[in-house]
């Protein structure tokens, strides 16, 4: 029988897919991390190139997962300003993943990642909210209200009993229609805000989803016990950083570049050599306590994993094989 490579489209990918399957495979994969032998990723974490003028940045990211048997690379392009500043989860940038079999170096599939990057991004966060945030968790704050912001929600309502829901963003327009359309899909109190002042006192768990390359968080609008997810360029201020009582990270700061705005928290010495920097593998895989004290600030900064966006690809993967779905290619 020829060999047939399977094209997944985001219509396909989106009639698959779930949160609690996608939590679950992030879950999995720090796991994974405990045993440095069960993976292979690229270093530096991510090769790009950019052109400023044409305003476009291409960026790529590879992995193997041992275990799985399985190796992907994953390809965006995206249009960037004349700072360089981008986001390739816009609906009409290039993002794929494309599965190979690292035994036989066959190419198995080419997915659609639009939708599943969203999820995956989300889900490593709230990977680290089980285990980091408060169990009694119940009020939310969300400032931005895109994808990833919509994701995360959803992921923490798989997670936590919630009882209200605080979100903002630039626009009054987009806050309010994100609040209405989550209200409804979730059975959620969902309440958009004028400011990142009213998301952030009193909530439980922050997620923080935007563009902004000015930082907007600050140390004294945070509760004690609460759990501060930032995903953006430049989030948090460097008070937070400085003050806060655990730091943690995606990535492996002994091997990987750190995020430019914790590189910048480090240069300001709002983060010093004394505050060390974990890895929230270390916590999922028992290496680390969870929380130590209802009292705790914790800060948790992602970058995003291609292992992880490898193995849920995979698991697309396994899953249109057995259901028929997906275009055949030939080989």
């Amino acid at each position: 029988m020829p060999h047939e490579l399977i094209f997944l489209s985001d219509h396909d990918v989106r009639a698959m897919i779930k949160m609690p399957a996608v939590i679950d495979a992030v879950e999995a994969d720090f796991l994974r991390q405990a045993d440095p032998e069960s993976m292979i990723v690229g270093v530096p974490l991510a090769y790009e190139t950019d052109d400023r003028k044409l305003g476009f940045r291409w960026r790529l990211k590879t992995a193997i997962i041992r275990d799985l048997g399985i190796a992907g690379v994953r390809l965006t392009g995206y249009k960037i300003n004349s700072a360089g500043v981008g986001s390739g989860g816009d609906r009409n940038s290039t993002r794929y993943l494309v599965l190979s079999d690292p035994a036989t170096s066959m190419p198995l599939a080419i997915i659609d990642e639009h939708s599943s990057f969203s999820m995956r991004t989300s889900a490593a966060m709230c990977v680290a909210a089980k285990y980091l945030a408060r169990p009694e968790s119940k009020v939310i704050g969300i400032i931005g209200v895109g994808n990833i912001g919509r994701t995360a929600l959803l992921g923490l309502s798989e997670l936590f009993s919630i009882s209200e829901v605080r979100v903002t963003s630039q626009r009054a327009e987009t806050r309010s229609a994100f609040a209405q359309e989550q209200s409804a899909s979730l059975g959620l109190a969902v309440r958009a805000v004028d400011g990142y002042e009213q998301v952030c006192r009193g909530a439980d768990i922050i997620i923080s989803a935007t563009p902004s390359t000015v930082p907007f968080i600050k140390y004294e609008w945070l509760k004690d016990g609460v759990f501060v997810g930032v995903l953006g360029h430049e989030e948090a201020t460097h008070e937070v950083y400085a003050k806060c009582d655990r730091l943690l990270v995606d990535y492996n700061p002994a091997t990987e570049k750190h995020a430019p705005h914790i590189q910048r928290a480090i240069d300001a010495g709002a983060i010093t050599a004394e505050k060390l920097i974990r890895q929230i593998w270390e916590v999922v895989a028992g290496r680390l306590p969870a929380r130590r004290d209802a009292r705790e600030k914790i800060v948790v900064a992602t970058v995003g994993l291609t292992t992880q966006d490898t193995a849920i690809a995979h698991a697309l993967y396994l899953q249109a094989k057995k259901e028929g779905r997906g275009l055949r290619l030939p080989f």
